[in-house]
């Protein structure tokens, strides 16, 4: 593994992320070609891309305070100390969803039509910066002797599964679905952003039954992100019967 993908005197630049920054900026070019297609300023995807970044980054960083909170209690100057590592995925995608209320409230226009266009990307977004979490050494599987990968960092010289690995191919696979879907089939408005929640929760429940990692936190019997990933699929399936019964969209 290579956490580190550079060093420039003083200032190390990591591999995760540089991953992460292509993923976003990846995601906000693709988005803003379709949205000049479908008759949407690209301005307005750029903004929102802007408004996205900086709303995921404080969500990831706060859900992963949050479960960790009795260190971050003892340290807090910590808190603020990003680029040591410390997101979590779930915190960024909740962040930048209440960024992106905000902004297309003040914009006054429609959530669930920028929603289908832009959560395909998200999950681009995603498939590329879990290709950061392989090169950090985090986020991974449980010792497996037969399909482990050794992760030096972890020091312990025990093969883990490379769930980052994994999930980044499912992610990749949702991105393909949401956008075919987006570009070839007649929908009511909100399918796509739906089905992205739905996907996603089904992709993230499986994976964490594979993973190995312990900073993942526990709600009731269950690990944070297999409990949201719940909660999400029930919102995504609710979601998708309300647009179902509701008239002309």
């Amino acid at each position: 593994m290579h956490p580190v993908l550079l060093n420039l005197g003083p200032l190390e630049i990591r591999t995760y992320g540089v991953l992460v920054a292509i993923g976003f900026f990846t995601a906000i070019y693709f988005a803003a070609f379709l949205a000049e297609k479908q008759g949407i300023k690209k301005y307005i995807i750029y903004d929102l891309g802007f408004v996205i970044i900086l709303s995921s980054i404080i969500g990831a960083r706060l859900l992963y305070v949050v479960v960790w909170h009795k260190y971050y209690f003892k340290n807090f100057p910590e808190i603020f100390m990003i680029w040591k590592g410390g997101m979590v995925f779930y915190g960024g995608l909740l962040g930048a969803l209440v960024g992106s209320i905000l902004y297309v409230k003040i914009k006054k226009l429609s959530f669930l039509k920028l929603g289908d266009l832009c959560m395909p990307f998200v999950a681009l977004a995603h498939s590329i910066g879990r290709l950061g979490c392989f090169y950090n050494g985090c986020c991974f599987g449980k010792v497996d002797e037969k399909c482990g990968i050794v992760f030096p960092v972890l020091e312990d010289g025990k093969p883990h599964l490379p769930t980052q690995i994994y999930e980044s191919i499912l992610n990749f696979i949702n991105f393909v679905i949401l956008i075919f879907l987006f570009r070839y089939f007649k929908k009511k408005q909100g399918f796509i952003f739906y089905l992205y929640f739905i996907n996603y929760a089904i992709i993230r429940i499986i994976i964490e039954f594979f993973r190995g990692d312990e900073e993942r936190g526990k709600i009731l019997f269950l690990s944070t992100s297999t409990f949201i990933s719940i909660v999400l699929l029930i919102a995504g399936i609710t979601g998708m019967i309300y647009i179902f019964k509701k008239k002309n969209t």
